[in-house]
């Protein structure tokens, strides 16, 4: 909760939620490979452009059972949230956690998904 006491999280428009959107991303977007992530980041058209970048999660069964899959999205979400600001505007980013993620901590996690969002605006 922020100092107001609303919740902070991410809105509806911020998230990738459709398939196809999931699969655009992996298939045509830039591919910047990390140590436990791996993450996929698409231009969107000029006209959206201007809009705030747009996240979509993968967490699969190879990761761990269903507990260790939704600690990771929750760790994952939360630290894109705090460094939301910081991503491209106009961008569609999926993050898909490899396995080793699991045995990593939240810092760890937070520390290398900001070094790949700040390698999204890098060539």
């Amino acid at each position: 909760m922020s100092a107001n006491g609303r919740h902070e999280r991410l809105g509806r428009g911020d998230r990738l939620r459709a398939r196809p959107c999931f699969l655009a991303a992996q298939r045509l977007g830039r591919r910047i490979p990390g140590r436990n992530l791996v993450l996929y980041a698409l231009s969107r058209p000029e006209p959206e452009r201007q809009e705030r970048a747009r996240i979509g999660i993968t967490v699969s069964k190879k990761v761990g059972n269903a507990v260790v899959r939704n600690r990771v999205k929750r760790w994952l979400r939360e630290s894109y949230r705090r460094m939301a600001s910081s991503a491209p505007g106009g961008t569609d980013l999926v993050i898909i956690a490899r396995p080793a993620t699991a045995h990593s901590t939240y810092q760890r996690t937070a520390e290398e998904l900001s070094e790949l969002v700040a390698r999204v605006g890098s060539p």
